[in-house]
């Protein structure tokens, strides 16, 4: 199947590695070696050169190896995982063929327990990803990254404006939570706001973040997939932009978003989308991506196995009473990591436990002082 969709990294990408980097560290699938055993590599860089559901987009197909040249450069950190980069999708006759593959490719990468990690191409290429937990029969957990929230109608055929709307749209529904961050709300009708809070989703404007990138980590702990958009970074950083804007993450702060996303026990796939190579006259915005992808793979091997991997009587309880002394939170420390959770009630007469969901050091404290967490109060509606 593999050969079937995926097109072997070139000569001129592996050619020139030097001592040492990134590149001659990588299990590559190129013209001159085999396709690598991905039960051995925890991570999967998969490449898609597709740019044809919106004229403004074109040139994303050319991020993929754009990005990669930037990052076989990098001299690996003292990792204990081995990564695959396993070239890039086949376009098909059009986009859905592409989705299609690509969705398929994400399935069959999962089940040999890897992280696919998707680079190039517009973000409208995040449904594949969703898609194929949709197959694996997945409740999912979705965080995106991006100054837009793309809901537009879904009556239009995919695109990177929509892309959500489809998402949120399609059967069977398997989307639980979708945290958005750094949406710059000038560009937002308030409407898709007041939507997303009623479906008890989280959005998170870029003035919430901008300097405390921090407070993200929890929503990455608790995302089984995240997408990375490309205009969530400011333009002097990242000028590779369609939709470039003055403000947005600094280049530090998303290689920061990068790494916690790594550091997620439970994230199983990422894509990092709309990075446009022709836009830019040097190589800062691949470089800048290249380094965040760094970040990714130094958060994998920070690793501990932690929820949902660990028991939560192995953690440290903390129990709070709200106002009144009639309703507790219950927190948990992890001694491994130094995270935290709060603990869900399961909604009574459903035969189901409780749940736990991530949160800071933060929500702990204000809930010493009787304020109840805002992701607390939405898991609990979810809940009902």
């Amino acid at each position: 199947m593999w050969q079937e969709v995926l097109s072997p990294i070139s000569k001129e990408l592996i050619s020139e590695f030097k001592p040492g980097s990134l590149g001659e560290n990588l299990n590559i699938y190129s013209e001159e070696s085999n396709f690598p055993d991905l039960r051995n590599n925890r991570v999967t860089i998969i490449g898609v050169p597709e740019d044809r559901t919106n004229l403004k987009h074109k040139g994303t197909s050319d991020a993929s190896n754009a990005i990669r040249k930037q990052l076989y450069s990098l001299y690996p950190g003292s990792w204990e995982i081995n990564i695959a980069d396993i070239g890039n999708i086949i376009p098909g006759r059009d986009v859905i063929d592409t989705i299609a593959a690509l969705e398929e490719v994400c399935v069959e990468v999962i089940k040999h327990n890897s992280i696919p990690f998707i680079i190039g191409g517009s973000s409208d290429l995040g449904f594949a990803i969703y898609r194929a937990f949709v197959r694996l029969e997945q409740t999912i957990n979705a965080t995106i990254l991006d100054s837009r929230i793309s809901l537009e109608s879904d009556e239009k055929e995919l695109n990177s404006d929509n892309y959500l709307s489809h998402i949120l749209t399609s059967k069977p529904y398997r989307l639980y939570n979708l945290s958005h961050i750094g949406h710059q709300t000038y560009y937002v009708p308030p409407q898709i706001i007041s939507l997303l809070e009623r479906m008890h989703f989280s959005t998170y404007r870029l003035g919430e973040i901008r300097g405390k990138i921090h407070l993200i980590e929890p929503l990455m702990r608790d995302a089984d997939v995240i997408f990375f958009n490309n205009h969530v970074i400011r333009m002097a950083d990242a000028p590779g932009q369609s939709d470039p804007t003055p403000n947005g993450l600094t280049g530090e702060e998303f290689c920061a978003a990068m790494r916690y996303a790594g550091m997620s026990d439970k994230l199983s796939a990422t894509g990092l989308f709309d990075f446009n190579p022709r836009l830019e006259s040097s190589t800062q915005n691949a470089q800048l991506l290249a380094q965040s992808i760094w970040y990714f793979f130094d958060g994998v091997d920070w690793r501990k196995g932690d929820y949902p991997f660990r028991s939560k009587t192995e953690y440290t309880k903390f129990t709070v009473l709200t106002d009144g002394q009639d309703e507790e939170i219950i927190f948990y420390k992890s001694s491994w990591s130094e995270r935290w959770w709060m603990e869900i009630p399961a909604h009574p007469g459903r035969d189901a436990k409780n749940s736990l969901i991530s949160c800071s050091i933060d929500d702990y404290n204000a809930a010493r002082k009787g304020e109840i967490p805002d992701r607390y109060w939405k898991a609990i509606q979810k809940s009902i």
